[in-house]
């Protein structure tokens, strides 16, 4: 017998089980990889943390996710929602904090759960007594089809968003709301209590702001004629006329208008001079 054949032996069994562990530490890519958002609403800081599933060629809602069931809307723990402002979510209050969303799916319409317990791994430890909030959407079918699953925040206009949920073709969402406008109208209304005639812009901001959120039209045309007087700028006059327009005084409107067109054709403002022009020709078949 060989006396080399045992010793022999033996290290190619030692060699294999060390072998073993760097076997068991192979490095592969999650079957349903981590993701995060992030998005400023308003003055709100919005992060969802959550996993991204994939079809696989499967048949997903109504099957590998069952109708009228709790769903982890995504994969491996519980997604998160987290908000650094109180802010409206499906049309219910949510104050600032930490949550875990959850779902139930049916075919014409799912539940939305925000519950308390943040720790869980998919549905473990969830209790509906923890909910701070449910509300109920319809789904849509997506015209793209969408192989992970995905949450995103779109249709961001100042301090208001929608959050879509989509899965293979179908897709929900929700209006999410931020308290931005709260705390800007006590700002403003703070602000132009305090201000002084010569304060023409902060009475213009507070103007436009009333505008373009459809606020009280009288209240913003004081502010505008205040910021129009003290610095009879196109843009702070421009405004003005709107809003002239908005209270039924096209009149004066129309001669707010005139004066806003002048001055931006000195300024070499073409596109206030049209804009003008435009809405004087529309308030002119209303007198």
């Amino acid at each position: 017998m060989n006396p080399l054949s045992k010793p022999t032996a033996f290290v190619a069994l030692l060699t294999g089980l060390l072998a073993q562990p760097t076997l068991a530490q192979l490095s592969l890519p999650e079957p349903s990889p981590s993701a995060s958002i992030k998005q400023k609403i308003g003055f709100t800081d919005l992060t969802i943390d959550y996993s991204r599933p994939a079809v696989k060629g499967r048949t997903i809602f109504g099957k590998l996710v069952p109708y009228g069931e709790l769903w982890r809307t995504g994969a491996s723990d519980a997604t998160i929602l987290t908000s650094t402002d109180p802010m409206t979510v499906g049309g219910k209050l949510l104050p600032a904090g930490k949550y875990s969303l959850f779902t139930i799916p049916t075919r014409t319409e799912w539940t939305v759960i925000l519950n308390s317990y943040t720790e869980g791994h998919g549905t473990a430890g969830y209790e509906a007594k923890n909910d701070v909030l449910r509300f109920t959407v319809k789904p849509d079918s997506s015209v793209r089809f969408y192989e992970s699953f995905t949450i995103e925040v779109q249709d961001l206009v100042k301090n208001q968003a929608n959050l879509y949920l989509t899965w293979a073709n179908t897709s929900v969402h929700f209006p999410l709301v931020s308290n931005a406008d709260e705390r800007i109208t006590a700002d403003i209304l703070k602000r132009t209590a305090a201000a002084t005639d010569e304060e023409s812009g902060v009475f213009y901001q507070s103007a436009l702001y009333y505008f373009d959120t459809n606020k009280d039209a009288k209240q913003a045309l004081t502010w505008a004629t205040k910021a129009a007087t003290g610095k009879p700028a196109f843009n702070y006059l421009h405004l003005q006329a709107k809003l002239l327009a908005m209270t039924g005084d096209y009149k004066a409107a129309i001669a707010a208008a005139r004066k806003s067109a002048e001055l931006a054709a000195e300024k070499k403002f073409a596109e206030y001079v049209t804009l003008n022009k435009q809405l004087i020709a529309e308030w002119e078949k209303k007198l």
